[in-house]
């Protein structure tokens, strides 16, 4: 049996992904604290779990260090690596959606396009190698790209021209009174492999494997589950209804004439609109299950 080596991103997404592979039933122990470097009980295909600095991983698992890892598509494309993608997961640290780069200055600067830019000015971020590579892209060769490891909103206070960070909301920006000027990329948090990894006809299957369970996981969290008693004549409206990934379960009520039980999955979204349609046509014992911890399709 081959094992995979995996990783994925510590910080602010080190809680999500816990809690994503938790509920694939993946758990992780961490053994050494400092070094973040962990296994998942019960789990024998995997060799080693670890939690790595993001900047840091798409050069490790290029390498070969690791099999697969799960990371942000900046990372990725701050280094150039060109990696299978096996899964897309809209997760971040605050939300279901993608991040933002942006090329942000001081709100009280005239500059508004990347041309308006000075000759020969600084720009502070941690994505060294993207922000030389966008620039260059611009014709703009002339801009120095200053390392930033860190409180990159910061930096304009202390010298730089403008800096090129990750959003979400927007909150930081603005509560450092700081305007977006251009969006260089959206990111991403994706599971990707060593290509060597992933044409190991071996490991193949095991990565396959983790794929679909972390899949699974993020897909639950996305659905709620729905049952409810029916009377017979509201059988068919209440089905189209309640929905599900084939349509809902069908049961009979013990010693109830004229009544069934419907089960489904129904997404998040759609879960009091569902509700209220329901109670319309006579539905009734309705009972909602928010916490579903894996959904394999």
């Amino acid at each position: 049996m081959s094992q995979l080596r995996i990783v994925a991103g510590d910080g602010s997404m080190q809680e999500v992904i816990t809690t994503l592979l938790k509920k694939a039933g993946l758990p992780v122990t961490i053994e050494r604290g400092r070094n973040k470097v962990g296994h998942i009980e019960g789990a024998d295909w995997v060799e080693q779990f670890c939690f790595n600095r993001p900047y840091d991983i798409p050069r490790r698992l290029n390498q070969g260090q690791f099999d697969v890892a799960i990371v942000g598509e900046d990372w990725i494309a701050n280094w150039g690596f060109d990696f299978p993608v096996l899964l897309t997961l809209p997760v971040g640290r605050s939300g279901n959606k993608p991040v933002r780069i942006v090329l942000a200055v001081s709100n009280d600067s005239s500059i508004s396009r990347v041309k308006d830019l000075p000759v020969g000015c600084e720009v502070a971020t941690e994505y060294v190698k993207l922000a030389e590579s966008f620039f260059v892209a611009f014709g703009r060769q002339d801009i120095h790209v200053e390392y930033s490891p860190g409180i990159t909103e910061d930096k304009i206070r202390f010298g730089s021209d403008a800096i090129i960070d990750v959003t979400e909301s927007g909150n930081s920006l603005r509560d450092n009174d700081l305007k977006v000027i251009h969006e260089i990329m959206e990111s991403s948090t994706v599971i990707v492999a060593n290509r060597e990894s992933y044409a190991d006809t071996e490991k193949l299957p095991y990565i396959d494997h983790f794929v679909r369970l972390i899949k699974g996981a993020y897909q639950a969290s996305q659905y709620v589950m729905m049952t409810a008693n029916v009377p017979k004549r509201a059988i068919e409206a209440a089905s189209n209804i309640i929905g599900g990934l084939k349509g809902p379960s069908c049961s009979p009520l013990i010693g109830v004439e004229g009544w069934v039980a419907l089960q489904s999955i129904v997404p998040r979204e759609r879960e009091q609109s569902v509700i209220f349609s329901l109670l319309q046509i006579g539905v009734t014992d309705i009972i909602v299950n928010r916490e579903i911890p894996l959904i394999m399709t």
